[in-house]
């Protein structure tokens, strides 16, 4: 595959993320999670794409909320019938709710980066972010080649994605990987890093 972003295939039960194609718009998927009153969210732990979305509702009559944990997302005050929809951005997000997370109703969304092969060359495109996405509307960046430190790529950026190895921050080589994690902001308020993303240049 000459001049092409390979996948780095093997890393997903070491919890990183192989990189992919980007997502077409019409193709995010949206994760459902039911709002109990067991006081847990079930599933506890999702994962969704860029640009994908997820749903809670409650199927108990119990007062609930899903209240993210630096508030970048909040369905309200505790109430009954919760019925609650946010898309999301890269990042990691811990969420509570306001009535029973002090008990153990807890969750955790997880959204890594995307990229593709593009626009030529060794360089590609990472995407963090897509139209319509509400939980962040700046985002951190950063990167590591091989087994390197982490740097910083982009801080505060308000673009949703960026083509890397073109104009820096390095020369791309074939055959190296590159690793990203980003996390989403809202002034003040902002998400975890998100999973790693690699992806081998080739």
């Amino acid at each position: 595959m000459p001049n092409k972003a390979r996948l780095v295939t093997g890393l997903a039960a070491a919890g990183v993320v192989a990189a992919g194609l980007l997502a077409s718009p019409g193709s995010a998927a949206t994760r459902n999670v039911d709002v109990n009153d067991a006081r847990v969210f079930n599933p506890k732990a999702v994962s969704t794409t860029v640009g994908g979305s997820v749903h809670w509702t409650a199927s108990g009559v119990d007062d609930h909320s899903v209240t993210q944990d630096r508030l970048l997302f909040d369905s309200g005050a505790a109430a009954p019938n919760v019925n609650f929809t946010r898309k999301f951005s890269a990042g990691t997000f811990p969420y509570h709710c306001r009535q029973h997370g002090d008990q153990g109703m807890r969750g955790t969304v997880r959204v890594a980066p995307q990229v593709s092969a593009a626009p030529a060359g060794l360089a590609f495109t990472v995407r963090w972010a897509a139209a319509g996405t509400q939980t962040g509307s700046s985002f951190d960046v950063k990167y590591r080649v091989a087994s390197g430190p982490w740097k910083t790529w982009r801080t505060n950026t308000s673009a949703n994605s960026m083509v890397f190895g073109k104009g820096g921050p390095v020369a791309l080589a074939r055959g190296k990987t590159y690793s990203f994690q980003v996390r989403s902001g809202s002034g003040a308020r902002e998400s975890g890093f998100s999973p790693v993303t690699k992806f081998r240049a080739s």
